[in-house]
């Protein structure tokens, strides 16, 4: 396994659905990515940078008030931050946490918080219910880019809820659409979260440490303190790896992704849909 993935990292992640990789990123790395991210928003709020639609990527999506900042879709779009992901071994220490013998970038995303406001706080949610997809191996990497501590927003999980059967009808499920019988109620989620014996785990983490959350794990974020200084930014990065298979979810919105005439029903995601970008036979034939 990678250096800085451990056997207790990896049991962790498959008791709880959630896997804390400390120091997996250097403070270069994120100074870098962190500045990427800073110019990006910079040139969105004052217009030099726009992102127009793309035929085979998913949209920009940008939302910015009451010091929140959250930014969809950026890593396609940004080949220095495309760059800067496939130039360290993150993809390797996923791979390692979940057992995937390869591993494509999916979909990202950036949250960056200053103000205090509640409404600022991620709701509590699981990711897999919008995904058109089977399988295990589709995880969420979210790194941390500043210190997150109680006071500044950490992440939440509830614990074991990777073990969950069934899947949940999202609150931002397609409207309209009608639901597969294994779909649960989603305040269903929501009461599980708020039960008295809930498992709730909270994530402190430092800038450089990663933090993998299993597709099917139910998780949210706590408000930043009120009056607290700096700032918390988080990125995400959402992956697929070697089980995943292509299951038609008909309450997730469409995207250039799930309309490609490639996909087929139960079978792996077509490369010329989402290139690999690591495999594990690859990684040791180069070390050898």
């Amino acid at each position: 396994m990678h250096p800085k993935v451990t056997q207790e990292i990896v049991d962790t992640y498959s008791d709880i659905g959630v896997a804390h990789v400390p120091n997996a990123f250097t403070g270069e790395w994120i100074a870098h990515m962190t500045k990427l991210i800073d110019d990006t928003v910079d040139g969105l709020r004052a217009g030099t940078i726009e992102f127009g639609p793309h035929e085979t990527q998913r949209d920009v999506e940008f939302e910015d008030h009451d010091g929140y900042v959250r930014l969809i879709n950026l890593y396609n779009r940004v080949p220095e931050m495309n760059a800067l992901i496939e130039s360290c071994d993150c993809a390797e220490i996923v791979a390692d946490v979940i057992g995937s013998e390869e591993m494509r970038p999916w979909v990202d995303g950036t949250f960056l918080k200053e103000g205090g406001a509640e409404e600022t706080a991620t709701p509590w949610h699981n990711d897999e219910c919008l995904f058109p997809l089977r399988g295990h191996h589709s995880p969420s990497m979210w790194v941390a880019l500043t210190d997150v501590d109680r006071d500044n927003a950490p992440l939440k999980t509830l614990a074991g809820s990777n073990k969950d059967p069934h899947r949940y009808v999202s609150s931002w499920a397609l409207e309209g659409s009608v639901a597969p019988p294994n779909f649960h109620p989603w305040d269903e989620l929501l009461e599980r979260t708020a039960a008295p014996d809930a498992d709730i785990r909270v994530w402190e983490a430092k800038a450089g440490d990663m933090i993998i959350i299993h597709p099917k794990t139910i998780h949210a974020s706590l408000p930043r303190t009120a009056g607290k200084e700096g700032r918390r930014i988080g990125f995400s990065l959402r992956w697929i790896g070697s089980d995943i298979r292509y299951e038609f979810n008909p309450t997730a919105k469409r995207s250039p992704f799930q309309d490609s005439a490639l996909l087929r029903e139960g079978e792996p995601i077509p490369e010329a849909v989402i290139p690999v970008t690591w495999r594990r036979n690859d990684h040791n034939a180069a070390a050898e």
